[in-house]
């Protein structure tokens, strides 16, 4: 079972890819778009609360959402989505090459196994299968929270790399830079968003262990602001591709 937002349905949209300038998600979802390209029908895979859906709907293409969280696809339906289904993407209820295409946004870091997961979007896509992966250098709270939980006796289960370590493991057949760019970071800004619970990878840590990793990324980063590089892909792969990886690949992300 893939972790349930229903917990930040509401913050969601507020506080997803608020850094990010609007011309670079401008570029993101059009790169997308032209991926899909020769596409009639997309799957969403863990649509949530459809901020990519709705713009590949007013696109054209007829899309349907695939989510755990009833209550972040309540969001999505909001924003005009009704091709919505509550369901497992480790076990997704379709026919072999039902859709053109698939996406994945910040989707396999959740997942139990995301070896089955990848499997089955391949088995379902027939055409293409495009995500988001990012990059970059510089402070990462998430990065130093997962060590120091490691370090503190709870280490995260799931892989914590997603979509990204998937494009290492199985290189992707398009790869499209959208973004390569620095920005001014408020490090206890960030750092706070974890005390409050709003990333996952904080969920089932209990809150006195919560409460030392922030008291010592506070202590790590005495400055107010950092600069910090991001780089946005999109890639895309043959579905073929995701339909036979191994869990023997994938250990070695």
């Amino acid at each position: 079972m893939a972790v349930s937002f229903d917990r930040v349905a509401g913050i969601y949209d507020a506080t997803r890819w608020s850094g990010v300038p609007p011309e670079i998600m401008e570029k993101l979802l059009n790169t997308m778009k032209d991926l899909f390209a020769g596409c009639r029908t997309i799957l969403d895979v863990g649509i949530g609360t459809g901020r990519f859906a709705e713009y590949f709907n007013n696109s054209g293409f007829n899309v349907v959402g695939i989510d755990v969280s009833l209550y972040m696809m309540a969001k999505a339906r909001e924003k005009k989505l009704r091709d919505l289904v509550r369901a497992d993407a480790h076990r997704l209820p379709f026919r072999d090459s039902t859709f053109d295409g698939a996406v994945m946004v910040h989707v396999l870091h959740l997942v139990r196994d995301w070896v089955q997961v990848v499997g089955e979007v391949g088995r379902v896509t027939g055409r293409v299968i495009v995500a988001e992966v990012e990059g970059g250098e510089g402070f990462s709270p998430r990065s130093r929270y997962l060590e120091l939980r490691k370090a503190m006796g709870y280490r995260l289960v799931r892989f914590s790399d997603g979509e990204a370590g998937l494009r290492r493991v199985v290189p992707p057949a398009t790869v499209k830079l959208v973004g390569d760019y620095w920005r001014e970071v408020n490090v206890h800004e960030e750092i706070d968003s974890f005390d409050k619970r709003k990333s996952s990878v904080s969920w089932d840590v209990p809150a006195e262990v919560n409460d030392r990793i922030i008291q010592r990324l506070h202590s790590e980063n005495p400055e107010k602001t950092v600069r910090r590089r991001e780089i946005v892909e999109v890639v895309g792969w043959d579905p073929a591709q995701l339909r036979n990886v191994t869990a023997r690949e994938l250990s070695t992300a």
